[in-house]
């Protein structure tokens, strides 16, 4: 119990990774680089005792009212987060391994929320590797998934091997329309028409028209807000 009220709830699977919480919750630990900071999240490369780690807290998610509200059903994103990439390993693909993650709760509400996994040493994906991308979106698409943020960030490469970032790993619903749906994301992200995929088929078609359809109403809706001010 914390000032407030406040509870904490920390998830780590072993000894090792319980030393890493007490280190970053006493502030006893290297600060190598900032990877990102701003409204939406904070991302900070760490070291400790010579392991260099990934420090993440989704800042918009933790305090936007209706996550907040949500997460007394589904947990912090953080927490989701975390079991998330246990579920890429699991299910045979790469990824970082996650350590921990640490809710603060009151009332069964997150307050605010962190996720610790290991630092990935590899370079984000560029236009040159977008066949090992392909492939491995292909992959995912047959094991029954579908990424859920398919553009071309957030795949890392490593050795000449593909490892997943920033992924949701959603359970296919769509068919094969959501297969399509995702490359046509991921070739909106490249900025430039890519060839390592049909763009015949029925499929596509649909996938496109609902590309085209949520584009235009994105134009709306901010037409909308402008005109609101």
């Amino acid at each position: 119990m914390f000032e407030g009220g406040l509870v904490e709830k920390v998830y780590y699977q072993n000894e090792k990774n319980k030393i890493i919480y007490d280190r970053i919750k006493n502030n006893s630990f290297k600060l190598l680089k900032i990877l990102k900071d701003d409204n939406r999240s904070k991302v900070l490369l760490i070291e400790i005792d010579g392991q260099k780690l990934v420090y993440k807290t989704p800042i918009e998610k933790n305090t936007k009212v209706w996550q907040r509200i949500l997460s007394i059903f589904r947990g912090s994103e953080s927490k989701r987060e975390y079991k998330n990439y246990i579920k890429i390993l699991e299910v045979g693909f790469r990824g970082p391994k996650p350590l921990l993650y640490c809710e603060y709760k009151k009332y069964g509400i997150t307050l605010d929320s962190f996720l610790v996994m290991e630092y990935l040493d590899g370079e984000v994906a560029r236009l040159s590797d977008l066949d090992l991308v392909a492939s491995e979106l292909r992959k995912i698409h047959r094991k029954g998934y579908l990424h859920g943020d398919s553009q071309l960030s957030n795949f890392m490469i490593k050795n000449s091997k593909v490892y997943l970032i920033d992924v949701k790993l959603l359970k296919n619903i769509y068919l094969k329309p959501g297969e399509e749906y995702e490359f046509i994301y991921l070739e909106e992200s490249c900025h430039q028409d890519i060839d390592v995929y049909d763009k015949t088929n029925w499929s596509y078609k649909i996938a496109k028209s609902l590309n085209l359809y949520l584009h235009w109403l994105g134009r709306v809706k901010k037409k909308i807000r402008r005109k609101d001010r």
